[in-house]
C-alpha cells in the first residue's frame, strides 16, 4: 500500500464522515436514505454526529500531516470496523435495514485500509 493511497483514503473518509455527520445530526431528513431509524432523541443523534464530525476533522488533519501517526490510523481502523459490526448487529436485531449494513461496508473497507496502513507506516 502506498502512502498516497492511504492519504487519499484519509481525504475520502473526511468527506464520507461529513455525510455521516449530516445523516446522524438530521436523522429525519437524511437517516432514511441511509436505512437508519429517523425518530431518535437528539441527545443520541447529536452526540454520535459530533463524534463523526471530530473523526472527519482528525482524518483531514492526518491526511495533510507531514508524518502519518500510527495510533491515529489504528483508532480510525478499529472504529470503522466496529461501526460495521454495530450496523450488522443492529440489522440482526431488526433495528436497521440491510441497506444500512451494505453502506457501512465502506467503513469496513476503510478500517482494513487504515489498519494495514498503520502496520505499513509504523514508526
Amino acid at each position: 500500500m502506498s502512502e498516497r493511497f492511504l492519504r487519499n483514503t484519509l481525504f475520502f473518509t473526511f468527506f464520507y464522515n461529513l455525510m455521516g455527520f449530516a445523516t446522524f445530526m438530521f436523522p429525519a431528513q437524511f437517516g432514511g436514505m441511509a436505512a437508519l431509524p429517523t425518530d431518535v432523541p437528539f441527545l443520541y443523534s447529536g452526540f454520535i454526529a459530533t463524534n463523526i464530525l471530530l473523526f472527519a476533522l482528525v482524518g483531514l488533519w492526518q491526511a495533510r500531516a507531514t508524518t502519518l501517526h500510527t495510533p491515529v490510523l489504528v483508532i480510525f481502523g478499529v472504529s470503522k470496523i466496529v461501526f460495521f459490526g454495530l450496523m450488522t448487529a443492529a440489522w440482526s436485531l431488526g433495528e436497521v435495514a440491510f441497506a444500512g449494513v451494505a453502506m457501512s461496508a465502506v467503513d469496513l473497507a476503510m478500517g482494513v485500509i487504515f489498519l494495514r496502513g498503520a502496520k505499513r507506516f509504523a514508526a
